[in-house]
């Protein structure tokens, strides 16, 4: 018997608090470990919506932060960032 593949579409997710601390400890790192997991679509983007103000550059600082903190993998992160 074969396993059905998914046919997996096209999708953005908006995190409202994308800048706030359950965004930050929690959804990010979770949605990072998903990826890895191959269980997103290849076409998969996050917009973080919140009340801190940063620049592009800083908020995927701030991102990356959070998964190197509380992402249960630690390893290799710089390799899969883009």
């Amino acid at each position: 018997m074969t396993i059905p593949t998914i046919k997996r579409e096209p999708t953005v997710i908006f995190i409202f608090g994308g800048s706030g601390d359950l965004a930050h400890r929690k959804l990010l790192p979770a949605l990072y470990n998903l990826y890895l997991d191959k269980y997103l679509p290849d076409n998969f983007f996050i917009v973080g919506i919140g009340r801190t103000e940063y620049s592009e550059t800083a908020y995927l600082n701030f991102i990356k932060k959070g998964i190197q903190e509380f992402s249960r993998r630690k390893d290799g992160i710089d390799e899969h960032w883009k």
